[in-house]
């Protein structure tokens, strides 16, 4: 197998390895492995997520796979979609304005200079209040998912300064609850004022936490609102940096749903094969 060209990109500190695979030059590896194995940090190029390009498959631009470092593929991610959109423009994939397949559905995209805007959507019900027990104490979980990504929503006061080993280790508990069969990503927010939030993210497949993620900031906007406690427009901090979300609301129902944000590019190089050939046992 020949080095594989990559770009890495940054999407308000959510970094990914983005391969264009429209040629099919991973069609020889198994792609879930390959990225477990790229998206290992400090023992190869590291990455929140690997981001493959390929042919469309539902009429849109092209189309993006979304796979997490523990090797799941996920149905979309909201960061990465931002970033995938900036890379097809910038390589003259698609123009300023495009469609993107996914397994959550289409994603439309709007570049505005070194930002980008996207466009989602609630694909379940927002389910509220839910309790249940984690780490022995009682939390109260709100939960949706957002084009495909799945996200619980749970208030912490002072979560800005909250120790990382409690975002961690509480995260992980709450992602891999009982209650949750197939895990989800968990965001602890806390809401500054009506336009205002924070929020910090433990996500599944990373299994950590990120510096940023999109659709969570998405999911804890409309229950925000949902309670009460907020309107369109939402700016959410989150340690990476911030993110926009935009909504039209209609009592319970959410629609034109957008999340915009800084996109940046990292670098653009060769993986070569030892980056992915290397042995678990001598990592």
């Amino acid at each position: 197998m020949k080095a594989v060209p990559f770009t890495k990109m940054s999407g308000v500190g959510n970094d990914f390895i983005v391969v264009d695979n429209r040629a099919g030059m991973l069609n020889e590896l198994e792609v879930h492995e390959f990225a477990r194995r790229v998206c290992t940090r400090r023992i190869s190029l590291g990455g929140d997520e690997l981001l493959v390009i390929e042919s469309p498959t539902s009429g849109g631009d092209f189309s993006m796979r979304t796979i997490n470092p523990d090797g799941t593929e996920v149905k979309m991610c909201g960061n990465a979609s931002r970033c995938v959109a900036r890379y097809a423009y910038t390589h003259g994939i698609a123009g300023a304005r495009m469609t993107i397949d996914t397994l959550g559905g289409p994603v439309y995209a709007r570049i505005e200079n070194d930002a980008v805007r996207v466009k989602l959507q609630l694909t379940s019900p927002i389910e509220m209040e839910h309790a249940l027990i984690a780490e022995g104490s009682k939390y109260i979980t709100h939960t949706v998912e957002v084009s495909g990504a799945p996200h619980a929503v749970v208030y912490l006061d002072g979560v800005a300064n909250a120790p990382g080993e409690l975002i961690r280790r509480l995260g992980a508990a709450i992602c891999h609850h009982t209650d949750f069969s197939l895990g989800l990503n968990v965001n602890f927010v806390q809401v500054l004022d009506e336009h205002t939030l924070w929020q910090r993210t433990f996500e599944r497949g990373v299994e950590d936490e990120t510096l940023a993620c999109g659709t969570g900031a998405v999911a804890s906007s409309v229950i925000s609102a949902l309670r009460g406690l907020m309107d369109s427009p939402v700016r959410v901090h989150m340690p990476g940096g911030e993110l926009s979300v935009s909504f039209e609301r209609r009592g319970d129902a959410f629609t034109e749903l957008f999340l915009g944000g800084g996109v940046r590019f990292v670098a653009e190089g060769t993986l070569h094969p030892e980056a992915w050939s290397w042995s678990y046992a001598t990592q």
